[in-house]
């Protein structure tokens, strides 16, 4: 309680620096831009990089809690990657958001970074405040998320793929948007708010519960490229385990890389070669594959068979053409075609 009366009577003494006033949801808000004394602000535990951690876990509450959050943080290379950006800079490139109770809305990250730049540098008066952007008290968490994303589209601080995600999750999920209005609102198509919608609850529910941890959420890409290539979509459609399978997989760094993902479109597609990947991994898969699917490895092939799709999908004007060809221009082409597959053919031996 006494805490509470000392933030709320700091929070009074802060000076004013700015306001500004924005559109959002269709009114009117006042924003107030202030340096507000860091002991105050307080970390949210309900941001995407930190919220299934925490849940995993058994952090108390209060300054118990605070001191949690702070420590998942910093435990993200990330955010040291931050702290020399910041620690050179002297200060922030954009000021954080905090709601009117000074509940970080969108800056935690950069919270933890003065706090530690305090820590390190006890006399420097630069890190005993830290510049907010600070919300009215009346403002719905809805337009809260609105602003959000009107922020880190058009902001200098982007989102990551998985906060990204994270927040269309919240409109599509909390706050009841439809596809089209989360599209307009990132400036993405729909086909990236669903995609982005799948990938994020695959990533929530199923690997931040097994394999935990702040900097778990750089496997997010994996995700969001299995979800966006048809071919796993259908995959894991199909058999709803599969996507338990590839879980693991990343987890145990079966997949180790973007590149791996995208390969393993042509290995479902292969039963041996799904089967070699769950046993023995992506080297057993992949020889498997060169060996039932030679347009993988070999160029030649590959166009083999694009030919050979154009051929049985040509039009009746380009066969009109040949057979209609006065000058032999486009007979000679054909005929060059079939005299060099009759070659390859003898050569073969087929």
């Amino acid at each position: 309680m006494a805490r509470h009366s000392r933030k709320a009577e700091a929070a009074q003494k802060v000076v004013v620096e700015q306001v500004e006033e924005i559109t959002l949801d269709k009114m009117k808000v006042q924003v107030r831009g202030q340096d507000i004394p860091l002991d105050d602000v307080l970390l949210d535990p309900t941001n995407p990089r930190v919220a299934n951690t925490i849940a995993a876990g058994h952090h108390g509450d209060g300054e118990a809690m605070q001191a949690a959050l702070r420590d998942i943080l910093w435990s993200d290379s990330d955010v040291h990657d931050l702290y020399r950006s910041v620690h050179s800079n002297r200060g922030l490139i954009e000021r954080i958001i905090v709601r009117s109770n000074l509940v970080v809305a969108e800056g935690n990250c950069r919270t933890v970074v003065y706090r530690k730049l305090r820590e390190n540098f006890p006399d420097d008066p630069t890190w005993r405040t830290i510049p907010a952007r600070v919300l009215p008290e009346d403002i719905s968490d809805r337009q809260v998320a609105i602003l959000l994303g009107e922020l880190h589209v058009g902001g200098k601080n982007k989102w990551s793929a998985f906060e990204k995600a994270g927040h269309i999750h919240q409109l599509y999920m909390q706050f009841g948007m439809v596809q089209e209005e989360i599209a307009k609102l990132l400036k993405t198509s729909k086909t990236s708010v669903n995609h982005n919608v799948r990938a994020f609850e695959a990533m929530k529910n199923k690997y931040l519960v097994a394999f935990p941890g702040p900097g778990a959420v750089r496997k997010f890409s994996y995700f969001l490229e299995l979800f966006n290539k048809p071919e796993l979509r259908d995959w894991i459609t199909r058999s709803p385990e599969s996507l338990d399978d590839f879980v693991q997989w990343v987890g145990t760094e079966k997949i180790s890389q973007g590149q791996h993902v995208r390969e393993l479109k042509d290995i479902v597609s292969n039963p041996r070669a799904l089967a070699a990947f769950g046993r023995q991994g992506r080297e057993a898969a992949l020889k498997i594959l060169k060996q039932d699917r030679p347009e993988l490895t070999s160029p030649l092939f590959k166009m083999m068979l694009d030919m050979t799709q154009a051929l049985e999908d040509a039009r009746l004007d380009d066969i009109q053409r040949v057979r209609k060809d006065d000058n032999e221009s486009a007979r000679t082409i054909v005929r060059g075609l079939s005299e060099a597959l009759e070659r390859f053919v003898d050569l073969c031996g087929i």
